[in-house]
């Protein structure tokens, strides 16, 4: 199972759309080896399923840092295929798999503080027995390895190497018996298909046990420590994004302090995340995001890493000035570092990525969420926003409802004026979405409720206005 490693999300730095021409960087394998001892399988084929089959990652290059974006020159079905194949020949009676990537990134993140940073690499795919009726799912096997700093290029086709390796290992141990008996898919059904892997814990609950997270394993498990104490700071988030305009504006993000069952302080780095008995968050960059559950992942809004394209951009001007004795460079660069976006926790393998890899385009699958005032709140009508764009006026027992086509994308919700208090969520799409509106004088009033609470209370209020 894969680790969160420090809660930081992997690393997938920021496309420059604006230079659609820039050099890619090709990743390599030629020179890579690794050792898959006792096999009994070979890769016959390799499929492409990622959504969108996009570029592998995005990393800085060169001593300037210039972002180019990850691919294999001759593209990866057929690189990987042949590489595949030459560590692994086939040889009789060996069982035939086709490798099918469900994801698969490399790339990089700078911290901002000591300019270090972290590089990573991960892979998730299915494996199906090839036979004459059709293709058996044997297993999924994943995982995710990372180093400290920004690497050499050429580590990243290291760490690629290993990484195929550490995920081919785990079919030393594979009934193939019991694969065959599972349904036969075509080979065009692969790219879509959805194996049946075990669900974990926290898949099959309402709601997720109050407690403290000291790994993602805890998590897919729902066991979280209940003994932790935990101290709730709730602050601004105005300020976390690079820019003037930055999109947190009006929302509030949690920090954490905990202590253990003695008293002692427990750091910060070592808590993965906590659930308050409803709701479940993850901690990113130091503050803890809401857990969304979808079909077969869960989402939150986190920060943009560092967008090294615009530090570079703004590097170079401010040395073109210094040149010219024109003083400091004052101007505005389209800088998305710490700017909202929405990241992905795998349920299969614990792995956290951007949900949309740079240029993939928007999933289309739409969310349904309702935003509602309880009859007992004040009388005065509440103006409601959709991304600093009024949807609707809210009286006391009134609800809106609210589609929302753009999974990938924030929702911003805000309240009384624009740049007034606002919430940041990706809505989930397996389940109706419910937003109770409190006092507009609470530090933050919005409140996502329990599908199931949310369902009988919109429910009550339409009772009510029939009689």
């Amino acid at each position: 199972m894969g680790l969160l490693a420090g809660a930081a999300a992997p690393a997938m730095a920021q496309t420059d759309h604006s230079a659609p021409h820039a050099k890619p960087y090709y990743l390599d394998l030629k020179e890579q080896t690794i050792l898959l001892p006792e096999r009994d399988w070979y890769v016959a084929q390799v499929i492409d399923a990622r959504p969108g089959q996009s570029a592998i990652g995005v990393i800085n290059h060169g001593i300037s840092n210039k972002q180019r974006a990850v691919l294999f020159e001759q593209g990866l079905v057929p690189e990987l295929t042949a590489w595949l194949q030459q560590q692994a020949p086939r040889a009789d009676p060996n069982h035939a798999v086709v490798l099918c990537v469900r994801q698969l990134r490399v790339g990089e993140l700078v911290d901002g503080k000591s300019w270090g940073g972290t590089s990573s690499a991960d892979l998730v795919a299915d494996v199906y027995a090839a036979h004459p009726d059709g293709y058996h799912f044997v297993r999924n096997v994943a995982d995710r390895i990372s180093a400290p700093g920004v690497s050499l290029d050429f580590e990243h086709s290291v760490r690629l190497a290993t990484l195929l390796g550490n995920c081919l290992r785990q079919l030393a141990v594979v009934d193939w018996a019991a694969a065959d008996k599972r349904p036969a898919r075509t080979l065009a059904q692969l790219a879509t298909d959805r194996p049946q892997a075990a669900r974990p814990a926290i898949a099959r609950v309402g709601a997720p046990r109050r407690g403290v997270y000291f790994t993602v394993d805890d998590f897919l498990a729902n066991q979280p420590d209940t003994l932790t104490r935990l101290q709730l700071d709730t602050l601004r988030a105005n300020t976390l994004a690079a820019g003037s305009a930055s999109e947190w504006r009006g929302t509030m993000v949690l920090k954490v302090h905990a202590r253990s069952a003695t008293g002692s302080r427990v750091p910060g780095r070592e808590v993965w995340g906590f659930s308050d008995g409803r709701q479940a968050y993850v901690r990113q960059l130091n503050f803890y995001r809401p857990l969304t559950r979808q079909a077969d992942c869960y989402t939150f809004v986190g920060a943009a890493p560092i967008d090294m394209m615009a530090m570079n951009q703004r590097n170079k001007k401010l040395l073109e000035n210094s040149l010219a004795g024109l003083g400091h460079f004052g101007g505005n660069m389209n800088d998305q570092t710490g700017q909202p976006m929405v990241y992905s926790l795998d349920l299969r393998t614990g792995l956290v990525a951007p949900f949309l890899t740079p240029g993939q385009p928007l999933r289309k699958d739409t969310a349904f969420v309702y935003v509602y005032r309880p009859a007992s709140a004040p009388d005065a009508a509440q103006r409601v926003f959709l991304n600093d764009h009024e949807v609707g006026q809210l009286r006391p027992g009134e609800y809106l409802e609210l589609p929302w086509p753009h999974l990938g994308r924030p929702m911003r919700l805000s309240m009384g004026t624009l740049g007034g208090p606002a919430t940041l969520a990706v809505p989930s799409t397996a389940t109706a979405n419910y937003v109770k509106l409190l006092n507009a004088s609470a530090t933050s009033p919005w409140q996502w409720m329990p599908a199931r609470q949310g369902e009988a209370d919109v429910d009550a209020l339409e009772r009510r206005g029939k009689q």
